[in-house]
């Protein structure tokens, strides 16, 4: 998961699957709720209301058998109101298998005691019937209520009565107690679906906060990046990020600071290039105010040394002031150089050929100061477009550099070498030198910039500038102790 659209692809994953599973969840129990609500609004809830009336008609049966029947004033009305009492009862009772038929019907499951108590009850019922037939046989006929043939079955069935109250009633007991059982796991139900729904709800909250804050860290970069933009908008070209992240920012931050980094280098490019434009133009006015003036001075310190024959003290004086006149000529000579580098006149040139004349003319110079020369020539003499007295101008500079270092550190070897690379030639200058120390690299080739005492710092900038007119890149590098190569690289001819 290295990019951001992956990350944030996740988190709405984490979110989609978080609602689903409370949408399913909600729906799952909802549906048992449903199913539950169904089974005791089409099952339970008639059964305990037929039952409740069967226990009802039976204790009106059986209260009538203990306390009116005695009091009916004839056999008659004795018989229509016992008829009429039997036949709810026996009524409420139909109704009661009638509902307890339906529940399997609906395929809803019943308490394995109902059907053994209906049965027992159903054979209580049947029990008592051939008692009921002599009753109404014996009203019929008239009898009287105190008579023997009625007081008899009467009392039976009082008996028989007793026990059909005392099991409708456990059956109503039972059936109440079975629906309250359902009505709690309904309740429980209830619950859980809330419960549950709440807690994924809670769960799909946290994911929220959490990817919400996993988005926001993801994105910090991007203000860094931001703050960054502003830095460098300001002037600070400097500026650099962490190259850290998702794939997008990071390759995003890579980018910023390739452009930050270009910016910076074209930064330094316009200054150098604004010194150097300064100082062609300061090479003129010190041309004109300062080049008669040191020649007058130079002239008038040779006689002074001519009419101070005999006096040594006074005629290295005056060499004193005859080298400080050279010095002064020298530095004046190269703001010329910047004032008057016309644009080179590119032509095809053999390196190594120019390589081996401009060694067999320093060779000397370095050898005085106890410094080696060596020549690592590309056995293909690579031909280059350059201007050859520019280009050799470029490497005498480098050359000389690189046998001041040299001879600081008390002698040791420059290298040049010639090769080819795709469509660039390439010439390296190698020293063993004192190196270069890494905070003086970045400003190197800053005019005026100069590591050597009484140096005038315009040395590496035109250098840069000839190769950078032939279309071409200096790059340096350096080891402190071991040395520095320069390495520059021009377009093939």
């Amino acid at each position: 998961m290295r990019t951001l659209s992956a990350r944030i692809l996740l988190g709405f994953a984490a979110l989609a699957v978080a609602f689903v599973a409370i949408t399913v969840n909600v729906l799952v129990n909802m549906s048992k709720v449903q199913d539950s609500i169904h089974n005791i609004r089409e099952g339970h809830l008639p059964l305990a209301f037929s039952s409740k009336d069967l226990a009802r008609c039976e204790e009106d049966l059986k209260s009538y058998l203990d306390d009116g029947f005695a009091q009916e004033p004839n056999a008659y009305t004795a018989a229509i109101a016992l008829r009429t009492s039997r036949e709810r009862r026996n009524a409420a009772f139909s109704i009661l298998k009638t509902n307890v038929a339906k529940f399997s019907e609906l395929g809803i499951p019943v308490d394995k005691s109902v059907a053994p108590s209906l049965d027992e009850l159903t054979e209580l019922l049947e029990h008592d019937k051939p008692s009921y037939d002599k009753l109404f046989a014996a009203l019929r006929a008239g009898d009287a209520l105190d008579s023997e043939s009625v007081t008899g079955p009467a009392h039976q069935l009082r008996d028989a009565e007793h026990k059909v109250y005392s099991h409708t009633n456990d059956i109503a007991t039972l059936l109440k107690r079975i629906v309250d059982l359902r009505t709690e796991n309904l309740e429980e139900n209830e619950r859980k679906a809330r419960l549950y729904a709440i807690v994924l709800g809670v769960i799909a909250i946290a994911i929220a906060i959490m990817m919400s804050i996993w988005v926001v860290v993801t994105l910090r970069p991007l203000r860094r990046l931001r703050a960054a933009a502003k830095r460098v908008g300001g002037g600070d070209y400097a500026s650099r990020i962490d190259e850290k992240g998702p794939a997008e920012v990071a390759e995003l931050a890579r980018e910023f600071n390739s452009m930050a980094r270009a910016v910076e280098e074209r930064e330094r490019e316009l200054v150098r290039s604004e010194r150097l434009a300064a100082v062609g133009k300061l090479s003129a006015m010190i041309t004109h105010e300062i080049r008669n003036p040191l020649s007058a001075i130079g002239l008038n310190a040779e006689l002074l040394d001519d009419e101070l024959a005999d006096n040594e003290e006074g005629r290295a004086l005056c060499r004193a002031i005859h080298h400080e006149v050279d010095r002064l000529t020298a530095i004046t000579e190269e703001y010329l150089a910047f004032g008057r580098l016309p644009k080179p006149k590119i032509a095809s040139e053999h390196l190594n050929a120019m390589v081996e004349a401009l060694a067999s003319f320093v060779r000397e110079d370095l050898t005085a100061k106890h410094v080696e020369l060596a020549l690592e020539l590309a056995d293909t003499d690579p031909i280059a477009l350059v201007d050859a007295s520019q280009l050799r101008q470029c490497l005498i500079n480098l050359v000389r550099n690189a046998a001041e270092a040299v001879s600081s550190k008390g002698g040791g070897k420059v290298t040049i070498r010639t090769r080819k690379a795709g469509d660039r030639a390439v010439i390296e200058v190698e020293d063993t030198g004192v190196g270069i120390a890494p905070e003086v690299l970045p400003r190197l080739f800053d005019t005026f910039f100069s590591t050597k005492e009484g140096g005038s710092g315009l040395g590496l900038a035109l250098t840069q500038q000839i190769v950078k007119d032939h279309g071409g890149d200096l790059a340096v590098e350096s080891t402190v102790g071991r040395g520095t190569t320069f390495t520059v690289s021009i377009p093939r001819g």
